[in-house]
């Protein structure tokens, strides 16, 4: 279909300069093409791609169910109409109602071209082309149903003025098909225009004496397709927000699973340490009780701040910002995840400085980043890893830059404006591990979209995603450069 568009806009442009029409017809057909150019821009970025798969085969199924209804009303009113309705009025002696060999074979001509054309879309249905398109089919299909006995007409030098049939095929329309409400426009605006275009041009339906029957007619017809597009507007508006409050329910249900695995698997794994076969009372050592109960204290305000987070629609994430020293808060991370360092064979090299300035940052939300971060680098690579954590400063102007070789990823702040004198302090974690490919890299921090398996995919996407948000709720950046068999350095940005 986008292939066709600029040839319809064309037609459209040199339609308007060799007619002369009048002002509301120019405007109607200056909406035309601006519906065009609509229709070829991408969907928006709020869109979501599950949501875009769906729309695909919701429409095509929906297509296929009303051509099989329209297919089954055509030939019942053809059928009654052959048999009851024209020999009733030709029985009623009424020469200007009676149907005579001309009427009834232009009759038989335009029911018989609307049914061959419903059976062709019928066949398209099962078309490669139409499947991965049913845009093309759902055209197709109502322009072939509408458009078809108006180009008969205009064979003939008359105007088809069907406005009964416009608005029964359009509810139906809109009943059966409440998605794609530009798509309905379109096919509306084509058979509709085409009319307007025919009356305008001198051609008139003989069978519509008054011309106040027109504009009556038009009007209950543009009225129930105004209507109509409306209805299918609003009802795929709160489709695509109901999806995405079931992705914020499945992103905020993830999220507590993700966030509090580690710390319950690391105490239970120091627990289970402290057993003995003997059956003799282990002893704790009371430094071991403090780092305990502080890793169930951090537990229960990591519940608090989810349920938070669940309740506003910013992002999902509501900070309490304070100044933090980033080596104190790498070293307790680095003390939570020993027993999984221990059993992975992880080496460690932490060179942030004690002098480094002050972030203003929430500690919580920092410390889920830190925990994804290493998370995923003890998942996805083989134990004997070594990990890396620096921080520095750097100025406004070179935050976020990189390479053109580097493959990163930008998650672009979301509030003020950057002055060149700010100052931001650049955190790394770094691996030595297998690395990632560019397209992983890509998509690295969108949702649900890493690896062909989804079940890793809800790992992995869920992690880094809540990093992307909570670093973009701090007004700071975050990505990755990494190579195949060259290891990976995660880095983000605080504010000074």
């Amino acid at each position: 279909m986008a292939r066709s568009i600029p040839a319809l806009q064309l037609i459209s442009k040199r339609i308007m300069k060799s007619v002369h029409l009048c002002l509301p017809v120019r405007m109607s057909f200056a909406r035309y093409l601006n519906t065009l150019r609509a229709i070829r821009q991408p969907a928006h970025s709020t869109v979501s791609q599950e949501f875009l798969t769906w729309r695909h085969r919701f429409l095509f199924n929906r297509v296929r169910l009303l051509v099989w209804v329209v297919l089954i009303v055509l030939l019942l009113v053809t059928i009654l109409n052959l048999t009851i309705n024209i020999p009733s009025l030709n029985a009623l002696g009424n020469p200007q109602m009676a149907f005579g060999a001309e009427r009834t074979l232009r009759y038989m001509l335009t029911s018989g071209t609307q049914i061959v054309s419903v059976l062709l879309c019928l066949l398209l249905l099962k078309h490669p082309s139409m499947r991965a398109h049913p845009e093309r089919l759902f055209l197709l299909f109502a322009w072939s149903v509408l458009l078809s006995p108006q180009i008969i007409d205009t064979f003939y030098k008359e105007a088809r003025f069907d406005a009964g049939d416009w608005i029964l095929f359009y509810a139906i329309q809109a009943i059966l098909i409440p998605v794609q409400w530009r798509l309905h426009i379109i096919s509306q605006v084509v058979v509709l225009g085409h009319f307007t275009l025919a009356v305008l041009l001198g051609l008139r339906d003989p069978d519509v004496p008054l011309l106040a029957t027109y504009v009556l007619g038009g009007f209950y017809t543009v009225l129930i397709c105004f209507i109509a597009d409306l209805g299918v507007f609003l009802y795929e508006r709160s489709l695509q927000r109901e999806l995405k409050m079931r992705q914020q329910l499945q992103v905020f249900l993830h999220a507590v699973s993700h966030d509090l695995r580690n710390p319950v698997l690391g105490m239970v794994m120091t627990l289970k340490s402290f057993l003995k076969p003997s059956g003799e009372d282990a002893k704790i050592p009371q430094e071991l009780l403090e780092q305990m109960i502080a890793s169930g204290d951090r537990q229960v305000e990591l519940i608090n701040s989810l349920l938070e987070a669940h309740s506003t629609e910013l992002h999902g994430i509501v900070l309490h910002r304070q100044p933090i020293r980033l080596d104190t808060l790498v070293n307790s991370i680095i003390t939570d995840f020993q027993p999984f360092f221990g059993q992975a064979q992880t080496t460690l090299t932490q060179v942030i400085s004690p002098d480094l300035p002050l972030v203003n940052a929430d500690p919580l939300h920092l410390r889920r980043v830190y925990e994804n971060l290493i998370s995923n680098a003890l998942r996805y690579n083989r134990p004997g890893l070594h990990l890396t954590f620096t921080a520095e400063v750097i100025e406004g102007k070179q935050k976020g830059k990189g390479s053109r070789r580097r493959r990163i990823f930008h998650a672009k702040a979301n509030s003020q404006n950057l002055t060149a004198k700010s100052q931001w302090v650049r955190c790394t974690v770094s691996d030595n591990g297998v690395g990632m490919t560019q397209q992983q890299c890509d998509r690295l921090f969108e949702l649900y979209t890493c690896g062909p398996d989804r079940r890793q995919s809800l790992s992995l996407g869920l992690g880094l995603y809540m990093c992307r948000q909570i670093i973009t709720a701090h007004d700071g950046e975050i990505g990755v450069i990494s190579s195949p068999d060259h290891g990976s350095t995660f880095w983000f940005t605080l504010p000074v």
